[in-house]
């Protein structure tokens, strides 16, 4: 067999491997267009009603001093708090992980440490399941940002 003919042969067959995937993958998109994931639902987590706590540990809301200055979230933490809400938001729609790591908010990060630190978070956040209230998901975002991440 001469070489041309071999390599034309390869050549044909690459070509057609080629369109078969190109063919393949606009099937696909157009089926998820048509079909969108079914939507991940999870049991809410059972709260304890607060009656049913003990008198000695039942404590007044703290009502906070006038005199005392409105406590502030830190720039990055709040950044991270943003990358947490997208990760839940895009694993609850279906997406696989890679295209959370790929969002505007992690990876144009230019320190690769900060990159990294919000990359863990996402892996971290995209890894619960279940829902979470705003106000929970915020505190405890924002105390292990406190704890864990130095201020950029």
């Amino acid at each position: 067999m001469s070489t041309f003919l071999r390599w034309g042969v390869f050549g044909i067959l690459g070509v057609a491997g080629l369109l078969y995937a190109y063919n393949a993958s606009k099937r696909l998109a157009e089926k998820r267009a048509t079909n969108p994931p079914p939507a991940v639902t999870a049991p809410s987590p059972t709260i304890a009603p607060v009656e049913s706590l003990p008198e000695p540990e039942r404590q007044a809301p703290r009502v906070p001093d006038p005199a005392e200055p409105p406590r502030s979230t830190p720039a990055h933490c709040e950044a991270e708090l943003v990358v947490a809400r997208r990760a839940l938001e895009m694993r609850q729609q279906g997406e696989p992980l890679d295209r959370v790591l790929r969002i505007q908010e992690v990876a144009w990060q230019e320190p690769a440490a900060r990159r990294e630190r919000l990359e863990k978070v996402a892996t971290r956040w995209y890894g619960y399941e279940g829902e979470f209230a705003p106000e929970s998901l915020r505190i405890a975002v924002i105390s292990d940002c406190v704890q864990y991440s130095p201020a950029p």
